[in-house]
């Protein structure tokens, strides 16, 4: 058993675990298509979402077809360009898109407070999938880059959570260990899976979401807010389970 005030370090997702889009996605489209009804969207938030994830294995792959236009921007042209949209159309509605969720984005409203109380007590990293623009982006629109030692961002390294690899380079940057380090993120695919295969205890912030079984992903300490990380400055034990050896 360790607690949290016994480590050095603690890595932090992004999406879903420090911030979120006020304006959902399906709102986003809406807004985008100036369309009142999701069936008279001609990219849907389905075609919308199997979209991001191809352009985000290939921006992950290296293998970018059109590296000159923004990510988001990508998947809208690879839906429109055959519904008779112009090459120009298709830019503009992306753009257009970007900025509504980029004007939507915020911060969850205890983590100011509580990386105010971090600081100073902890290393601190960030550690978030997804390409290197668009992350970067969203981290300056929010402001947050001083607040960590090390941000690693996974498009940099062509690798993504759950791959164990992705956990290793952060550690390595902040120059901390397994046993003295917490990952804190919000999906047991990718964050809670991926840190235990790297051997790193994790919280999973569930956001109120229900139980659900992904095989190999028990997280050490469930949370609904990261202010329960430190609440009333006590301190809270969680069981390191069944810590897997770091391999090369």
């Amino acid at each position: 058993m360790v607690t949290i005030k016994s480590l050095t370090t603690l890595i932090f997702d992004l999406d879903g675990t420090l911030c979120r889009y006020k304006t959902d996605l399906e709102e986003g489209l809406l807004e985008t298509f100036d369309a009142e009804k999701p069936e008279n969207l001609p990219l849907t938030t389905e075609d919308y979402q199997e979209g991001f994830g191809v352009e985000f294995d290939k921006a992950i792959d290296g293998e970018v077809d059109q590296p000159e236009i923004e990510f988001r921007t990508r998947v809208f042209w690879n839906v429109l360009q055959d519904q008779n949209y112009s090459k120009g159309e298709i830019l503009e509605l992306g753009e257009k898109f970007a900025r509504i969720r980029e004007d939507s984005l915020t911060l969850y409203p205890d983590v100011p407070e509580l990386f105010k109380r971090l600081s100073g007590k902890f290393k601190l990293g960030l550690l978030t999938n997804g390409p290197s623009n668009l992350q970067r982006r969203k981290i300056e629109t929010l402001g947050i880059e001083n607040w960590f030692e090390a941000i690693i961002v996974s498009g940099e390294h062509g690798l993504a959570k759950p791959d164990p690899r992705i956990f290793y380079i952060a550690m390595d940057e902040l120059e901390c260990g397994p046993e003295e380090t917490i990952y804190v993120g919000n999906s047991l695919k990718y964050d809670v899976l991926g840190a235990k295969n790297a051997g790193v205890p994790v919280v999973w912030k569930k956001n109120g979401k229900e139980d659900t079984e992904v095989e190999g992903a028990r997280p050490s300490m469930v949370i609904d807010e990261l202010k329960e990380l430190l609440e009333d400055e006590r301190d809270l034990t969680i069981s390191e389970g069944e810590k897997r050896s770091i391999k090369s």
